[in-house]
C-alpha cells in the first residue's frame, strides 16, 4: 500500500502513454514535503516588501503576506503548511532558483559588511597617529575627520561608552565603500 504499482499491462516499447504513473514511495513523498515546507519557512522569514518584489506567483505571494499579517502560533503554523501546499501544487523549482538568488545577495551584502567591520578594527588597531596608508587608498576622505573618529572611538572604547563615534566611523567606510 506504500507504492503506488505501474499498471500490468505495458504497451509494446517505444509507445508512449499519458498515464504512466511514477513509481514513489511514501517516505520520498514525504521528504520532498518537508523541503517545500522548509522552502516555505525560508519565504516567510523574507519581509514582505522583498516577497513583492520577488515575482511570485499570485496565490503563493499572496499566502505569505498573509502569513505576515497573522498573530497567533496555530494560524501561523496552518498558513505554513499552506504555503508548502502551494508551492507543491506550482512550480517549486522556480521559487527554490528565486530563493537561492535571494541568499546569494544576501551572502554577498552580508560579506561586504563583514569587511567594513574588519576595516574598522584595522583602523582602531592601528591609531589615529597610523593612518596613511589608509588616506592614500581614498584620497576624498578628510584626513582631520577620520583621525578624529578614529580617537573618539578608542576613547568611548576605553571608557565603555557607547559606540557612537564607531558607529560613525563605520557609516564613513561603508560611504567610501560605495564610491
Amino acid at each position: 500500500m506504500a507504492r503506488r504499482r505501474i499498471p500490468d499491462a505495458l504497451p509494446p516499447s517505444g509507445v508512449e502513454t499519458d498515464n504512466d504513473v511514477r513509481d514513489v514511495s511514501r517516505s520520498q513523498k514525504k521528504r520532498e514535503s518537508n523541503a517545500m515546507q522548509t522552502l516555505g519557512q525560508e519565504l516567510v522569514r523574507l519581509p514582505a516588501s522583498k516577497v513583492r518584489g520577488m515575482g511570485l506567483p499570485d496565490d503563493l505571494e499572496k499566502a505569505v503576506l498573509e502569513w505576515h499579517a497573522m498573530s497567533t502560533h496555530e494560524a501561523r503554523r496552518r498558513q505554513l503548511q499552506y504555503i508548502g501546499r502551494v508551492i507543491r501544487e506550482g512550480d517549486w523549482e522556480a521559487v527554490s532558483a528565486q530563493m537561492g538568488e535571494v541568499r546569494a545577495v544576501k551572502q554577498t551584502e552580508d560579506d561586504e559588511f563583514h569587511r567594513i567591520e574588519e576595516l574598522r578594527e584595522q583602523l582602531l588597531a592601528a591609531g589615529p597617529d597610523r593612518l596613511h596608508p589608509y588616506l592614500e587608498q581614498w584620497p576624498d576622505v578628510d584626513p582631520r575627520h577620520l583621525r578624529l573618529l578614529v580617537r573618539d572611538a578608542l576613547a568611548e572604547r576605553a571608557a565603555g561608552k557607547p559606540p557612537r563615534a564607531g558607529r560613525a566611523l563605520f557609516r564613513l567606510l561603508r560611504d567610501v565603500a560605495e564610491e
